[in-house]
């Protein structure tokens, strides 16, 4: 009998081991699981909580130049087109709607494609459509021309032009005045529409173009002494030719401009006496002689 209930005894105490062992290790996975949830969920909620601290963009409708307007041009809503477009931040400085353009100008040149600002437009009229489009340190000259120095009328609002002179007076000579020189207007339109110009060859007309300062005089001065003419640029040629660059007849023939020269041709040198002499036309002349003798001299 004792031997009996020692065995259950053992059996026992082995049983609530294993029991133990199973309820720790039910335990361990349990907050293992837990653990594991508990961070996916943290790893998901940290991008939410990124995109919540971004800036909403929102969407507001633009009016935006179908084409390039120049500054003191009257506006309407045919000029322009309504585009919704993303903002980062909301301004109340974009024009968004077509009643803002009633009586309004341009202040300032606007780009095709770019949103209208308040700060471009201005309900103030310009004193004249060319005084709003001078620039700040050019001024606005003008120049009498015909069919041909007008470029046929292709010279007209918008192009850009070099001024060139030929002088009444002395050798033929073309010179360049002024380079890309932009035209305001042409027979008195700014449109830069067709038949603005002569439509005979003498008939005569006016072409008036945006130049600097000092530019202006000098058209001015040139204007007095010869003939003035207009040189048709392409729409987006830099090039710039040499400041003042002239073209002569002579250069054009490729004839020789350079002064005749003093020298004295000789024929050889030889050294008679510890003096040396120049051997000219068959006779000697002394060095000294030959250096001072102008051109011509005959030789002593």
């Amino acid at each position: 009998m004792i031997g009996g209930s020692g065995g259950e005894a053992k059996i026992a105490k082995d049983t609530s081991a294993i029991l133990n062992i199973v309820i720790i290790s039910l335990l361990a996975i349990c907050v293992g699981v837990v653990a594991f949830y508990l961070l996916s969920a943290k790893q998901v909620e940290t991008p939410q909580q990124v995109v919540q601290q971004q800036p909403a963009t929102e969407l507001v409708d633009v009016l935006v130049p179908i084409n390039e307007i120049e500054a003191g041009v009257q506006l309407t809503a045919a000029m322009f087109r309504k585009e919704t477009r993303a903002l980062v931040t909301g301004s109340t400085n974009i024009v968004t709607s077509f009643d803002q353009l009633k009586s309004t100008y341009a202040a300032s040149f606007m780009a095709p494609g770019q949103p209208l600002l308040m700060d471009y437009i201005t309900a103030k009229p310009p004193l004249n459509q060319i005084q709003a489009n001078i620039k700040d340190g050019f001024r606005a000259v003008t120049m009498a021309v015909d069919a041909t120095t007008n470029v046929e009328g292709w010279a007209r609002a918008g192009a850009n032009v070099d001024v060139m002179l030929s002088p009444t007076q002395g050798r033929p000579t073309v010179t360049i005045v002024v380079q890309n020189a932009k035209v305001l207007s042409a027979s008195r339109s700014t449109s830069g529409d067709p038949g603005a110009g002569p439509s005979q060859p003498n008939e005569k007309t006016t072409v008036t173009i945006m130049v600097r300062g000092e530019e202006a005089a000098k058209i001015q001065l040139a204007s007095e002494s010869g003939i003035l003419s207009l040189a048709l640029r392409g729409d987006e040629e830099s090039v710039a030719s040499p400041e003042n660059s002239a073209i002569t007849i002579d250069s054009i023939l490729g004839i020789s401009t350079r002064p005749p020269s003093n020298e004295i041709p000789i024929d050889g040198r030889v050294k008679v006496g510890g003096k040396e002499f120049n051997l000219i036309g068959g006779k000697l002349v002394p060095e000294n002689h030959t250096n001072s003798a102008p051109l011509g001299t005959p030789a002593r």
